[in-house]
């Protein structure tokens, strides 16, 4: 029974594999309306946001935020969606902006829409802790990073499918100071930790649009993928694959490109007015 179990299993992994390529590969006319976030959410906070209440979370006027407050919000948007676009096309994906909307609504072929629901520069300071070690002695060195995450929410929808439901599918990337560290032997046998610090800049800042824009296009050419693979085999799939636009390989993985978002109880069954 081990045996059949086994070989059921990788049976199913090759048909998955397979549908897989034939996704990346004949799967080509690919229509997504994707819509820009109505603003730019500006979160800051004094230690990692794991650590704190999200109710002692600051806004762009908190005197310990460097970036937050500096940011120009159209101009984030902006490279945020020039970025997608742009890869999107690498991806061979036909997008749709808000000056399409007629041309994609007309479509009578499968689409899909992803509307930016909201977005967010989130600020934060952490704490990078360095270890080193002397024989059998232990040291420990820490020092205090910017780390910047641009957060997105997407309103995912299938067009011309009345039994797709909405999904809300989050994403994250993130960019912080670089520090090198050593650690030194005083004169008197003490040992001092030495950081090295590459503070983040401005231009780190706008940098974070981009290729936070370049990994969402990526994930949303995997969510389509799994998509693809999730409505032939009638259930979600235990492992996940996703497409390497760079080495063109399609790898699996062990979690899906967005994490979705699920309403909490009850919310979704709220009566209406």
């Amino acid at each position: 029974m081990p045996f059949l179990f086994f070989a059921a299993s990788m049976l199913a992994c090759a048909g998955s594999l397979q549908y897989a390529h034939r996704f990346v590969m004949d799967e080509t006319d690919i229509h997504v309306l994707v819509l820009p976030p109505p603003a730019l959410i500006k979160t800051f906070s004094a230690e990692h946001p794991d650590s704190v209440p999200a109710s002692e979370f600051s806004g762009p006027d908190h005197p310990g935020a460097q970036f937050v407050g500096l940011v120009d919000d159209s101009l984030f948007i902006a490279r945020f969606m020039h970025s997608l676009r742009y890869h999107l096309d690498l991806l061979h994906i036909n997008h749709y902006g808000p000056d399409q909307l007629d041309e994609f609504f007309s479509l009578e072929k499968p689409a899909y829409l992803f509307v930016l629901a909201q977005m967010e520069l989130f600020e934060y300071q952490e704490e990078e802790v360095f270890v080193g070690r002397s024989g059998y002695t232990r040291y420990v060195g820490r020092t205090t990073i910017s780390v910047l995450e641009n957060n997105v929410w997407f309103e995912f929808m299938k067009r011309h499918d009345p039994d797709f439901e909405m999904e809300v599918l989050f994403g994250v990337h993130a960019t912080s100071d670089y520090v090198e560290g050593r650690f030194v032997r005083m004169r008197d046998g003490s040992v001092r930790f030495d950081p090295q610090r590459y503070p983040l800049s401005e231009e780190d800042l706008y940098d974070l649009a981009y290729f936070s824009a370049k990994q969402q296009a990526q994930n949303i050419f995997d969510h389509l993928l799994n998509v693809y693979l999730r409505e032939r085999a009638g259930r979600d799939p235990g492992r996940y694959y996703h497409y390497d636009m760079e080495e063109h390989v399609i790898r699996e993985k062990d979690h899906p490109p967005f994490i979705r978002i699920t309403p909490p109880a009850g919310e979704e069954d709220e009566p209406q007015d």
